[in-house]
């Protein structure tokens, strides 16, 4: 599914299929791709509606499974969202929620979720300390988990000519390569990079689907063709893991303006840091150069220290291991076995 959830889900999803002791399937939409080695996939569900629910306690009934793992909430989900878990846990058992997003009274919904039984994973550090406090009493019987995500972008080791390939094909001959990489809507603010780069300097590529009809769209593809900018800028639509990392690891600077700031849960930017390409972004807790992540931490809506950023660190690379990225996911994988099993002993 073409979102950061989905990226994760999919990455996870190999990492247990790898194992000997875990029989991985995943359930998802009609409009997946192809099926992953040691995964078995199930593209069966069509609108995520309620009118799934039929679909899902089929595929349970058919299946069933030891532990039902939900990611939670993913873009493409609908009104099932909110009952889903509640569903798997009636029909079938123990239910695993990993919550990518923060806790918010829009969702109040959620709280259905929150005080059924089983395991909580969540991707953020603190997660629980910033609940509310009823929340927390909410949530007090399961068996929570922060488990760190990783990139679920491939880690790409380009020569200096198909990197060069790649700028050229980006129009950036001369120029320094900024790539936005991620979903688009406001809370992103990739309105902010027009403001930090310069168009005399800088060529910029959006790896993002933008719609014309989407009013958050059409500003970012209004802003693409005004004066300054126009045939500078390139839309690429959704990518592959592979040719997203190819873009990513051929840039001098990837820029994620974060409204609401980001960090160590954002796939996007482990996936760009992956690369070793310098990534300037926002966050409301870090602030400054990381040298050794390569990540500049600006406070969010500071367009001037961001362009101090971005002239000061653009095209700075660095380069760990490329080993690392599998043992992370590794790691990933080991800690969601030890919750399902802890949660399947307590069944017993």
């Amino acid at each position: 599914m073409h979102c950061g959830i989905g990226d994760y889900t999919a990455r996870l999803a190999q990492s247990l299929g790898k194992r000997k002791d875990v029989i991985v399937a995943v359930l998802t939409d009609t409009a997946a791709g192809p099926a992953f080695e040691d995964v078995e996939l199930f593209p069966i569900v069509r609108t995520w509606g309620l009118g799934e629910t039929s679909t899902v306690l089929g595929f349970l009934r058919m299946w069933r499974p030891d532990i039902v793992h939900v990611q939670y909430p993913s873009h493409s989900y609908r009104k099932i969202q909110w009952i889903l878990p509640t569903i798997a846990w009636l029909a079938n058992g123990p239910v695993v929620q990993t919550w990518h997003e923060i806790y918010s009274l829009r969702n109040w919904p959620i709280v259905l979720n929150a005080a059924l039984p089983g395991g909580l994973v969540a991707v953020r550090p603190k997660y629980k300390e910033k609940l509310p406090v009823w929340y927390r009493w909410l949530i007090r019987n399961k068996e929570f988990r922060f488990i760190q995500s990783a990139s679920s972008i491939p880690t790409i080791q380009l020569t200096e000519d198909e990197r060069a390939a790649i700028r050229s094909g980006a129009g950036a001959n001369g120029c320094g390569l900024i790539v936005y990489f991620g979903f688009a809507y406001p809370a992103k603010e990739i309105e902010v990079i027009f403001r930090v780069a310069d168009p005399v300097r800088h060529r910029l590529v959006l790896i993002c689907d933008l719609s014309p009809g989407d009013a958050y769209h059409a500003r970012i593809l209004s802003l693409a063709e005004q004066a300054d900018w126009a045939g500078k800028v390139t839309v690429t639509g959704f990518l592959p893991p592979v040719e997203a990392g190819r873009l990513l690891a051929a840039a001098d600077a990837v820029i994620l303006p974060f409204r609401d700031g980001g960090g160590e849960w954002n796939t996007s930017i482990h996936g760009a840091a992956a690369q070793g390409t310098f990534v300037l972004t926002n966050s409301l807790e870090k602030r400054g150069y990381d040298i050794d992540a390569n990540i500049y931490y600006a406070f969010p809506g500071n367009v001037p220290e961001m362009k101090t950023a971005l002239q000061q660190h653009a095209g700075r690379r660095n380069r760990g291991p490329s080993e690392a990225q599998g043992t992370e996911w590794d790691a990933i994988a080991s800690a969601h076995v030890e919750l399902y099993r802890s949660l399947l002993c307590e069944k017993r």
